[in-house]
């Protein structure tokens, strides 16, 4: 990269990241979904009035969003984002998770110190698990083929009993059992607080075939041994501060013929090889401040996020004695017993 690349690359991203943080704001009170329902410019008061926002705050909103060119102005000082934008309006979502791990930064500058804690977990992070939950509303029965399903390697009605491990606020899990009406869905998590949500979730839902766990010493059900045809990690492996403990236990609760189905991010193990990848640097910043101290929360403090990488993920799960099923470089792994 020459040196003016250098320059303006890295000065527009710490700019960007303030207006990010605006971003944030809209999605969070609404001012981006108000603003996409109205087909004519707005001042601020009235997008103010539509939110029940306050207007000073608002028309401040309105001055960073118009400077950045995402939100048009009018030369009578009204607002509008046009149409054929409003679409792309809609990774403010993305955005809005900035202020949650913000709210971490204290902690983590502690943690960075030689003489500081190793980590932290995710006891005191409720809103973050519920915007990482928030998507998996979303994983309808396409979604959990194509994304997470053993497709080929398992078949539906040999499904009796799943297990969903690290099923955080449970709205994936939910959705395993509405995909799966003849099995039963078990959700098991070691956070209480999510796992207090989930058990909300189901008795909102109503939904009869899934049961939502609290693991407290780690170690699941004695009674479990060989239970599960199938076995999901989403998002979870690359968390774990015991990996070791956790896949031998994994493992005795797995039938001799189920199957693992592991997601986590696309991040090469080797820094090399995520060079200019902008999804990987932002998926690096999510791990500085959620992954990786929750990896170091906890003896044996494995130290792994999601700079863990895929290769590594491989490499240390055909070490515990299993194999892997299919392209082992992919966000989602299979595997089961070797």
């Amino acid at each position: 990269m020459e040196l003016d690349e250098y320059a303006e690359k890295f000065s527009s991203t710490v700019t960007n990241g303030f207006i990010a943080l605006e971003i944030a704001i809209g999605h969070k009170l609404g001012l981006f979904d108000s603003l996409k329902k109205f087909t004519s410019p707005v001042t601020s008061t009235e997008l103010a009035v539509s939110c029940k926002l306050k207007e000073r705050y608002v028309r401040e909103w309105l001055g960073c969003m118009s400077a950045a060119g995402f939100v048009s102005i009018t030369p009578d000082d009204t607002y509008l984002i046009p149409e054929a934008c409003k679409p792309h309006t809609q990774s403010s979502g993305f955005a809005s998770v900035l202020p949650l791990i913000a709210a971490n930064t204290a902690s983590l500058l502690e943690c960075f110190k030689e003489d500081g804690p190793k980590g932290y977990d995710y006891s005191n992070q409720l809103d973050t698990l519920l915007w990482l939950d928030h998507n998996k509303k979303s994983c309808d029965s396409k979604w959990i083929n194509e994304n997470l399903f053993p497709v080929g390697f398992k078949e539906i009605d040999t499904i009796i009993n799943v297990l969903d491990f690290g099923c955080g606020p449970g709205s994936l899990t939910i959705k395993l059992a509405e995909h799966l009406p003849n099995a039963k869905i078990y959700g098991v998590d070691i956070d209480r607080n999510s796992i207090e949500k989930a058990k909300e979730k189901k008795a909102k839902e109503n939904i009869q075939n899934v049961e939502f766990v609290l693991v407290e010493n780690d170690h699941l059900d004695e009674t479990w041994t060989k239970k599960f045809d199938w076995i999901t990690l989403v998002d979870t492996l690359h968390d774990l501060p015991n990996p070791n403990f956790s896949i031998s236990d994994i493992k005795r609760v797995l039938k001799d013929d189920g199957i693992v189905s592991a997601v986590d991010p696309c991040v090469h193990s080797d820094h090399k090889k995520n060079r200019g990848n902008q999804s990987a640097a932002t998926l690096y910043v999510l791990s500085t401040f959620m992954c990786l101290p929750s990896s170091m929360s906890r003896e044996p403090a494995a130290a792994n996020g999601i700079g863990w990488g895929m290769q590594n993920r491989a490499e240390f799960i055909k070490s515990q004695g299993l194999k892997i099923l299919g392209d082992e470089n992919n966000g989602l792994i299979q595997f089961r017993k070797a």
